[in-house]
């Protein structure tokens, strides 16, 4: 009878499935499963980092010098923005008034634009006449050393870069790229953060964006490789960069072909 009841019973726990919860050890042959880590999502950096760039983005927009006979209202009309967001953005409070060389930061726009003056025909949103040709190619690579970073035309969120981005490190020096005077310099309320322009006569300027410390100041005159600010992340800038621009008429170009040794910069 004993050896009866222990076989009923070894056959119910078979067909009931118990066996099957019984834990089971590794045998010592057997080699452990590997633990695998579940994916987690982006560490706090790297939100921030998207954040800083989506901030960078947003606030994306171009650089407009005022030339003579230029106001505020055609500025803002060839833009095809408001007069009154214009003038906020850029701390403006008289919109009657603006000096001419005073750099304008327009939100929104896509490439800087040929306004003409007054008492030209008043412009129609958007719409400007091709860049003339270029200027001579003798320019300086404006930081010694400094690696290409990003390229003029590079597609943004709502514009397209109106320059090249040079990488360099905090506080080192911004060379002038030719001899020429300076038209802008100081702190803005724009993107570009402090920044130094140079007039070189002949519809051409020079922009260089994000420096830390201007060296120069309005109506200097400067040789090429004269140092004018030192290199820095002010405006919208996530990195130490110099943000630089060749304009012609007021027209941002390509500066790589006007760049002396250019393969160099290219390094």
């Amino acid at each position: 009878m004993r050896s009866f009841l222990v076989s009923l019973a070894a056959v119910i726990i078979s067909a009931t499935g118990c066996a099957a919860r019984t834990a089971s050890r590794p045998s010592p042959h057997q080699k452990a499963e590997p633990i695998v880590e579940r994916a987690t999502g982006p560490s706090e950096p790297e939100r921030q980092a998207s954040r800083d760039t989506q901030e960078a983005e947003a606030a994306d927009g171009v650089v407009h010098i005022v030339q003579p006979g230029q106001t505020l209202w055609r500025i803002a009309r060839a833009y095809d923005i408001d007069i009154g967001r214009l003038a906020e953005t850029n701390g403006i409070d008289d919109p009657t008034h603006v000096d001419v060389g005073t750099p304008l930061f327009v939100p929104g726009a896509r490439a800087t634009i040929m306004v003409a003056p007054f008492p030209a025909p008043p412009p129609s949103a958007r719409v400007g006449p091709a860049a003339p040709s270029g200027p001579p190619a003798d320019f300086l690579w404006p930081v010694a050393g400094g690696a290409f970073m990003r390229p003029f035309g590079e597609p943004r969120r709502h514009h397209t870069h109106a320059g090249v981005d040079i990488r360099g490190t905090r506080g080192q020096d911004i060379l002038a790229a030719r001899d020429g005077v300076v038209a802008f310099c100081g702190g803005t309320r724009t993107g570009y953060g402090t920044m130094v322009v140079l007039d070189h006569g002949d519809g051409i300027q020079t922009l260089y964006a994000h420096a830390q410390k201007t060296l120069v100041k309005q109506g200097d005159p400067v040789r090429r490789g004269q140092p004018i600010a030192l290199l820095g992340r002010t405006g919208n800038a996530t990195t130490e960069h110099c943000h630089f621009e060749i304009r012609l008429e007021n027209r941002a170009i390509d500066p790589m072909p006007y760049i002396l040794g250019t393969t160099e910069a290219h390094r």
